[in-house]
C-alpha cells in the first residue's frame, strides 16, 4: 500500500509538472492546475455482519485558463497522452467561446500556508480490514444494546479517506497538502406499538483513534427513542432552544448572506450593514480554515490561498464577508481564502470553510435548567425550502417540551417560522456544545421568544 501511495504521488507530481510546462508555453494570460487524489474505504454493517465494503482510489484534474479576458475550464480523470492533448484543446476552445470578463484573476502567493500536522494520520493504511470492519459492528451493537425498542439499524457506515491536493498557477503559486478523515454514521429505528421513529448520529476525526463510535451508536438510539410518543403543543410564544445539530443548519442558511458572491449580486440581506449591530451580542460568527476541530481544516483553499481565521460577526456587529479571488477583486476587497469546489467538474466559487458560531460557557443541560417553559428543538424538516436570499424560513420541528427546567415530554407536528435577522437578534445564550455535523456548525442556542405553531 505504501508503494502504491508513493507511485500515485509521483504520477500526480509528474502530471502537474508536465502540464505546467505546456501551459507556460502557450502565451496565456493565466492558467491554473488543480489536482485531487482520494484514497479510502467505506464499510457498511447490517445485523452484525459485513453488508458492503468499497474501495476508492482516484486522481482527478481540473484546469482553468484565461486568454483575452475569457475563461476556459475543463476536467478529467483520464491521463493517457491522447487524453491530455484533448483536455488542453478543450479548455482552450472553451476560453474562446466564453463571455468577456475583465475581472478574471488568479491569486498570488502572498503568504506561506501553515503546516497542519494534526489533520494527517501517518498510520492511515496500517490497520487491518478486520479491525476496520469491527468499528462499524461496534457502532451498530451499541445502538441495539441501548434499548429493546430499537428494532432496526440503517446505514451503519464507517469511512476513512486520504485526500491529497496540488494547486499550481501562472502567478507563481504552488501548493501541496494531504489530510486524512475518519467518520462513522448510523440511523436507528425505534418502534413502540404502531409508531416508528428514526434517530441518526455522526462522528468524525482527522485521527483514527479519536472516533467515539460506541457513543455514536448509543446517541442515535437515544434520539430515536426520545421521539416516541411525540405530540403537538398548543400554538404559543415561548423560549426555544435549538440543539447544536439544528442550529448548525440555521448557520448554513446564514452563510449565503455572508458570501461575497451574494453581496456582489445584490442577493444578501446583510448588504450595507458592515460595522452595524445586526445580531445579539451573544453571536460571534467565525470562518476559519485553520480550526482544528472543523472538518474543512486545511492549509489552503481550493485556489491555493493560505487559510486564515476571520471573525465575520463580533458581539453581534457585522465585520466582513467571505470572498474568493474573483469576487474579492470585483468588490475591491481581497480573497479571504474562501474558494470552494463543490466537485471536480465545477470551477471554484465562494464558499465557507469552517463556518460556525463560537461556543459559550453553559452546556445544554444548564440552558434547559434555566427555562421555565419552552421547546428544545432537536430535529427540523424543510430547511432546504428556506429562502437563502431573504433569510425567511418556515419549518416543521420536533423535540421535547421543557417545564420548570426539566424535560417533560416529546413534541412533534409543530412548526416555527421567522427570518434569520430576527432569530439571531434574539439569541440570549450560546452553549458550550459546539459540534460539526458539516462545515457549518453551532453550539445549542437559546432564543428568548419564538412563535410556535401547534395544535
Amino acid at each position: 500500500m505504501r508503494k502504491e501511495k508513493r507511485e500515485a504521488k509521483v504520477e500526480a507530481e509528474e502530471l502537474a509538472e508536465n502540464l505546467s510546462k505546456k501551459l507556460s508555453g502557450l502565451g496565456l494570460e493565466g492558467w491554473e492546475i488543480y489536482l485531487h487524489r482520494e484514497q479510502g474505504i467505506a464499510i457498511e454493517a447490517r445485523d452484525q455482519r459485513l453488508e458492503n465494503f468499497e474501495n476508492q482510489n482516484t486522481l482527478a484534474l481540473a484546469l482553468r485558463v484565461i486568454q483575452n479576458g475569457r475563461m476556459g475550464f475543463a476536467y478529467s480523470s483520464d491521463f493517457r497522452p491522447e487524453s491530455r492533448a484533448r483536455l488542453l484543446s478543450e479548455v482552450l476552445a472553451r476560453a474562446e467561446e466564453s463571455d468577456l470578463d475583465p475581472g478574471l484573476c488568479l491569486p498570488r502567493e502572498v503568504e506561506p500556508a501553515k503546516e497542519l500536522k494534526e489533520i494527517f494520520a501517518p498510520a492511515f493504511d496500517q490497520k487491518s480490514e478486520k479491525e476496520k470492519i469491527s468499528r462499524a459492528l461496534v457502532m451498530e451493537k451499541a445502538a441495539f444494546d441501548y434499548d429493546p425498542r430499537i428494532k432496526r439499524v440503517r446505514g451503519c457506515e464507517y469511512r476513512e479517506q486520504l485526500s491529497e491536493v496540488w494547486v499550481l498557477n501562472s502567478a507563481g503559486l504552488s501548493r501541496h497538502a494531504v489530510s486524512t478523515h475518519f467518520s462513522g454514521s448510523i440511523n436507528t429505528v425505534a418502534e413502540q406499538g404502531k409508531e416508528a421513529q428514526i434517530g441518526g448520529e455522526f462522528d468524525w476525526s482527522f485521527q483514527y483513534n479519536m472516533l467515539a463510535l460506541e457513543m455514536t451508536g448509543k446517541s442515535a438510539a437515544q434520539k430515536a427513542v426520545a421521539k416516541l410518543g411525540g405530540k403537538p403543543v398548543p400554538s404559543r410564544k415561548a423560549v426555544v432552544i435549538f440543539a447544536s445539530e439544528v442550529a448548525g443548519q440555521l448557520v448554513e442558511l446564514l452563510s449565503f448572506a455572508l458570501s461575497g458572491e451574494s453581496l456582489a449580486k445584490n442577493k444578501s440581506w446583510l448588504k450595507g450593514l458592515e460595522g452595524k449591530k445586526v445580531f445579539s451580542q451573544k453571536v460571534n460568527l467565525i470562518d476559519d480554515g485553520l480550526f482544528r476541530s472543523g472538518p474543512e481544516c486545511f492549509p489552503f483553499d481550493d485556489e491555493g490561498v493560505a487559510s486564515k481565521r476571520k471573525v465575520l460577526v463580533q458581539d453581534g456587529v457585522l465585520k466582513e464577508f467571505i470572498f474568493d479571488s474573483y469576487y474579492g477583486k470585483k468588490m475591491k476587497a481581497h480573497s479571504t481564502a474562501n474558494a470552494h469546489r463543490e466537485q471536480i467538474a465545477l470551477p471554484p466559487s465562494v464558499g465557507p470553510s469552517n463556518f460556525y458560531i463560537a461556543a459559550g460557557k453553559k452546556n445544554k443541560e444548564e440552558m434547559v435548567s434555566a427555562v421555565d417553559s419552552g421547546l428544545l428543538v432537536e430535529e427540523v424538516l424543510g430547511m432546504h425550502m428556506a429562502d437563502e436570499i431573504t433569510g425567511e424560513f418556515s419549518v416543521g420541528v420536533s423535540g421535547r417540551w421543557i417545564s420548570k427546567g426539566k424535560i417533560e415530554y416529546p413534541v412533534a407536528a409543530v412548526a416555527v417560522s421567522g427570518n434569520l435577522k430576527d432569530l439571531f437578534s434574539r439569541v440570549s445564550e450560546a452553549g458550550s456544545d459546539l459540534k460539526f455535523y458539516s462545515n457549518c456548525a453551532s453550539p445549542s442556542i437559546l432564543i428568548e421568544e419564538m412563535e410556535i405553531s401547534g395544535s
